[in-house]
Order: structure tokens, then C-alpha cells, then sequence
């Protein structure tokens, strides 16, 4: 539980420009209305889910200082047996979650209406282009930047949902020259201190145990599916094609990108485990412990977030001028 100092001021609220997003030039002053009736005190947030605040506790955070807003999304995608198809989702907002609390951040709720890609040949994913996705992420940005949030977090879990974020974050700056970190959860795996933490485990380590332990974090602990299934050690050997092309695919995949979708439930799925004891612990434990780390490891660079954002506050657009062997 945080406690931040009470401070309302209730100013008119600057305008939008194109596409949602704060005007270029316009700073959201939440201090520029003396005028506006004022309460002091403490005040206990007891949450950083802005879903679960009120209004007026989001007011109460914005007044107290804080500026900083992290924005999870993921889609609806199918992952086979044993993997919730919220999962790219969940582990974004799990690791939002970890951060906000690290960084005194809010979390705005997960948005769902991304890209699945391949997987939209399971019944219950339900893919939205990417452009889509990309105007749905950068309403939400400009809106909360309009609010006075200042450090904008786009929290990613992988791919395919990276590329709608990663077109928002990058509109959002050219549109109004202020910077949006787009964060991709499963990155920090490869971070030497969060790699740590699991390796030598006895089998696969991936989205299994990451997407169960995410639902544990976020307060949703479920069993696991089909949980003998789920501890046997598995072959990861399909190439997550039909034999008659997997070739082909793997072939124009290796130098670039390629249209596919998945044609069976082994082919992106049924290869993960989880329910197995990894160094004294339950694995979906081991696996909190990882996105835990995760978020202290990605925590420092909300700072060289702010301070990037001020000096570009400070440096405004301009073309470049030749400096060097002119004569």
C-alpha cells in the first residue's frame, strides 16, 4: 500500500490533435488552475490497477507527482492444451503490475484487441489487423498523455502483438515528439540475471509456466491443465508446419517474413511443461520468481525514460544543418 499526498486540482484539460494524441507543443500544466478548490491529506492507494481506482484516486496520483502509466496488451490467441490463450496478455500485465509497484506506476487495463497472427486457426482467437491494433494503442496513449501522464509504458508480452506496438510507440513520437517505451516482456528471459533463474530446468521453459504463474501474480491462480500431461518431457521436434511445406516456410522465415498460420494444435502447442520441482520449488513458483526479476531488471530504464522525455521537451524538432567540412 503507497500513501501519496492529496492534492486536487481540477484544470481544464488540453487539447487533442490528430488521431487522439496530445497536440505537439501542448504540456498537460496540472498545476495551472489557482483558481480550483483544493484538499489536502493523505491518501492510501490501494491498488495500481486504474480499473479497480477511482477517479478521483487517479486525480490524487497525478497531483502527488506521479507520472507514470503502463499500458499491457496481448491477444486472444490459441496455444494448445495446456496454455490460456490470454496468455501473451497476462504476462504483459503481470509484468506491469511488478513494475508499477517498483516505479510507483499505474496500470491501465490489458488491451485485447491485437494481432494474433498464426494463431487465429483456433477456435476462440480473434485477430484485429495490425493497423488496427496500432490506432487502438495510440488513442489510449494520447488520451492519458492529454492527462498529464508523462512516462507511457506499452507493455508487450512477444510477438506477433509487438508489431502493432511497435507502430504505435513509434506514430505516437512522430506525431508529437514525445517518446512511448514499448516493452517486450519476453526479451527480459534472455537477461542474464532472469535466465538464471530457471536454467538447467528439466525440459522446456517458456510460456507454460510464465502464463500460469502470470494468472498467480494477478491474483487468477488456476490449475494446470491436463496436469500429468503437462509434466512429461517432451519432444519439441514439429516444425510447426505440415511436412509437405515446413521447408519452404522454415526457408523464407530464415532471411525475412512470411504469411503462415498453424494447421494442428501440435503446431504451436503440447510441447510446454509445467508441475515438475525445479530447485526445491513448485516450477509456476520459479516462474513468478523470473517475472519478478524481470521487472526489477527492466525497472532503471523507466528512469532514463524521464529523463529522455525532458530533453527532448527541451530540444524540439528542427531539421538538420551541415556542420562539418564545409569549405
Amino acid at each position: 500500500m503507497t500513501t501519496i499526498p492529496v492534492l486536487l486540482c481540477l484544470a481544464a484539460a488540453p487539447p487533442l490533435g490528430a488521431g487522439g494524441l496530445l497536440a505537439p507543443g501542448v504540456n498537460a500544466d496540472r498545476s495551472a488552475s489557482s483558481s480550483a478548490a483544493r484538499t489536502e491529506g493523505p491518501v492510501a492507494l490501494q491498488t495500481r490497477r486504474m480499473d479497480e481506482m477511482t477517479s478521483r484516486e487517479v486525480e490524487l496520483y497525478l497531483q502527488g507527482g506521479g507520472d507514470l502509466v503502463l499500458i499491457p496488451f496481448g491477444p486472444v490467441s490459441g496455444h494448445g492444451a495446456f496454455i490460456p490463450m490470454g496468455i501473451h496478455g497476462h504476462w504483459a500485465h503481470a509484468l506491469a503490475v511488478l513494475l508499477a509497484e517498483r516505479a510507483d506506476g499505474l496500470v491501465y487495463p490489458p488491451v485485447f484487441t491485437c494481432f494474433s497472427g498464426a494463431t487465429r486457426s483456433f477456435r476462440g482467437a480473434v485477430s484485429f489487423p495490425v493497423t488496427e491494433q496500432a490506432q487502438v494503442l495510440e488513442r489510449v496513449v494520447g488520451v492519458l498523455q492529454q492527462q498529464g501522464f508523462k512516462r507511457i509504458v506499452l507493455v508487450a508480452g512477444t510477438n506477433p502483438e509487438d508489431l502493432g506496438g511497435t507502430v504505435a510507440a513509434r506514430q505516437v513520437f512522430d506525431r508529437t515528439e514525445r517518446p512511448v517505451w514499448l516493452l517486450i516482456a519476453e526479451r527480459l528471459l534472455h537477461d542474464p540475471a532472469v535466465h538464471a533463474l530457471y536454467e538447467g530446468y528439466p525440459g522446456s521453459f517458456g510460456e507454460t509456466q510464465i502464463g500460469l504463474a502470470s494468472l498467480k501474480i494477478l491474483g487468477r491462480e488456476r490449475p494446470t491443465p491436463y496436469p500429468e500431461w503437462a509434466r512429461e518431457k517432451k519432444a519439441d521436434n514439429d516444425p510447426d508446419q505440415p511436412r509437405e511445406i515446413a521447408e519452404d516456410v522454415r526457408a523464407l522465415r530464415a532471411f525475412g517474413t512470411i504469411g503462415f498460420r498453424y494447421f494442428e494444435e501440435a503446431n504451436h502447442g503440447n510441447h510446454g511443461m509445467a508441475g515438475l520441482t525445479f530447485n526445491g520449488k513448485p516450477d509456476i513458483d520459479v516462474a513468478v520468481e523470473v517475472l519478478q526479476k524481470s521487472a526489477e531488471v527492466a525497472a532503471p530504464a523507466l528512469a532514463n525514460l524521464g529523463h529522455y522525455a525532458d530533453w527532448l521537451e527541451k530540444h524540439p524538432f528542427q531539421y538538420i544543418v551541415p556542420k562539418e567540412r564545409l569549405r
